[in-house]
């Protein structure tokens, strides 16, 4: 028989429950803020990343939005057995601009395949608000295309923010003049027509 000091001594069962209850619910709160903890630090270390790998992108995307150069792209023109693809370049900054020059991207008859010219005006530098024509001739039996692909400067060959926009139109075709041929026939042998153009003759 337990006395009135026994149970007192004794723990009670529902504290005990309660004790524990206590001690589950704070460590589920240090591991809810632990795991917090790093999920926001992770997020905060993706975004730098990100910030810093858009940086270059978008840099070069503010340096398209203001090109330096304007390209006018004359159409590819037959000269015998040869295709000259030519055009204008012309300086739109406040800044000289030296050995620029024109890159064109060729695509093959044979196979498709594409290649890259580079092709130089006839001067070497353009000063602010000059333009300076450039020209190459092509075996028309070896590409069947050409486009702009760059346009680059400085001994480096940088590239540099450029806007192509249509040249001169290709010449129309010399017309041939027509002529008509009037080809004779012999008159058939046995029979003949009464006051035809090439046998007049009187009818009784």
């Amino acid at each position: 028989m337990q006395t009135l000091n026994d149970l007192e001594a004794a723990p009670l069962p529902i504290e005990e429950e309660e004790r524990s209850h206590l001690r589950r619910l704070l460590a589920g709160l240090v591991c809810a803020l632990f795991l917090t903890g790093l999920l926001l630090g992770g997020y905060l270390y993706v975004q730098k990343r990100h910030q810093r790998e858009m940086g270059p992108a978008e840099t070069i995307a503010n340096t398209k939005a203001a090109p330096r150069i304007e390209v006018f792209v004359d159409e590819a023109t037959l000269d015998g057995k040869q295709t000259v693809l030519g055009g204008t370049i012309h300086n739109i900054s406040n800044q000289a601009i030296k050995k620029v020059a024109v890159e064109r991207e060729l695509t093959k008859r044979t196979g498709g395949g594409l290649e890259t010219m580079v092709v130089a005006p006839e001067q070497a530098e353009l000063s602010p608000d000059a333009s300076a024509r450039y020209s190459v001739a092509l075996p028309a039996s070896d590409y069947s295309s050409a486009r702009l692909f760059r346009v680059m400067a400085g001994e480096d060959r940088r590239d540099i923010p450029f806007k192509a926009l249509p040249g001169a139109a290709r010449p129309p075709m010399p017309v041939t003049a027509s002529r008509t041929i009037i080809v004779r026939r012999p008159a058939p042998k046995g029979e003949e027509f009464i006051n035809s153009p090439d046998n007049p003759a009187r009818v009784p």
